[in-house]
């Protein structure tokens, strides 16, 4: 019954993102192919009425048949926090829409269990650690084992270049390397952004901690002063602070709001990419690397949580805005985004044709 009802949400959230407003197909052509991995531009616009088809049509039968079982739908969160999460991260569908669609994707590109290594980097968080957490989700529908975290707060991955290394040094012989990374938010059952309820605690908290956090400690210093993240005692806060305050001048003199938020998780997902692309580059571009890997495929976007049992909440699934989705060979990179997600192409434009310094 568990999978039946995944199966639903995917068609019944496939549906609703496909009539959103915040998908209108932009201008613009695939990117092409690059030697080292780099933000790209928008993808080609599918056909949205082939694309729906060809989402819906499979599993319509699955849709009809749970309906007489007298499953209506997904356990839905309150339509404030629908509503809300919709406003602010368009375009985010549930873990296991997600999963189903890359994992469907990888398998095709040749991954299996035996030649696949797994690896995120999420938040530390234990909200992104849940039975039906995105990880959980894809190790499931990927049969792979276990799963190599990279991630510490935030989602940064903070094992460095010695523990990509170490990552990387674990794959299968000629085999092939998955990473799915970005930072996370809560929206509470209220539809306030950067909260959420957990399990066993009165009132929502918050959710990211180390990312609104910093933003609180950036907008409380009238210093200015970019303090020094080289100690040992919160250095993963502290570099978060240091590497997030000349991003925040936007949101700097505004009260904090579900946009004031929704903007410093944005910066976040800009902090997570740049430390993971070095951190991958590094070996990708090292001679020798390629004879051992045949590919290494990076998914990026932002979790967004939802509440986990508390105050009466259902809990359930949390949801994932896709913002990349790239392929790394020993022939260059290629963007598979407008394969898995080119039904919806609005939703990585401000971040994958972003420029880093």
């Amino acid at each position: 019954m568990a999978i039946l009802k995944r199966a639903v949400v995917y068609v019944l959230s496939a549906a609703a993102l496909t009539q959103s407003a915040a998908f209108v197909t932009p201008q613009g052509s695939a990117p092409a192919s690059h030697v080292h991995l780099m933000a790209s531009t928008d993808d080609a616009a599918v056909d949205m009425q082939t694309r729906e088809a060809r989402i819906l049509a499979p599993l319509s039968a699955v849709l009809t048949a749970s309906l007489s079982l007298g499953y209506a739908g997904p356990a839905n969160a309150a339509p404030v926090f629908d509503s809300n999460m919709r406003k602010n991260f368009p375009g985010a569908m549930s873990n296991s829409a997600i999963a189903l669609r890359v994992a469907s994707t990888l398998k095709e590109r040749g991954y299996t269990p035996s030649n696949t290594l797994f690896g995120n980097s999420l938040c530390s968080d234990e909200i992104n650690d849940t039975s039906e957490s995105l990880v959980n989700d894809f190790q499931n529908k990927l049969q792979v084992g276990g799963v190599f975290n990279l991630g510490g707060l935030g989602g940064l991955p903070f094992v460095g270049v010695s523990g990509m290394g170490a990552f990387l040094s674990h794959c299968p012989d000629s085999g092939k390397v998955f990473i799915v990374f970005g930072p996370h938010v809560g929206v509470s059952k209220d539809g306030v952004v950067g909260k959420v309820e957990r399990i066993g605690r009165k009132g929502p908290s918050t959710s990211c901690g180390a990312g609104i956090g910093a933003y609180k400690a950036i907008i409380g210093d009238s210093s200015g002063e970019d303090k020094s993240f080289l100690g040992t005692k919160d250095f993963q806060e502290d570099y978060i602070i240091a590497k997030l305050r000349d991003r925040l001048d936007p949101v700097k003199d505004q009260e904090v709001s579900n946009e004031s938020i929704t903007f410093v998780t944005n910066k976040m997902y800009d902090l997570v990419w740049e430390m993971l692309r070095s951190q991958v580059n590094s070996f990708t571009n090292k001679p020798g690397f390629w004879d051992g890997v045949s590919e290494v495929t990076l998914l990026g976007g932002i979790v967004v949580n939802r509440g986990h049992g508390a105050d009466g909440i259902p809990g359930g699934e949390d949801f994932y805005q896709p913002l990349m989705l790239k392929s790394l060979t020993k022939e260059g990179e290629s963007d598979i985004y407008g394969e898995v997600f080119g039904d919806f192409p609005a939703l990585a434009a401000p971040h994958r044709a972003a420029k880093y310094v």
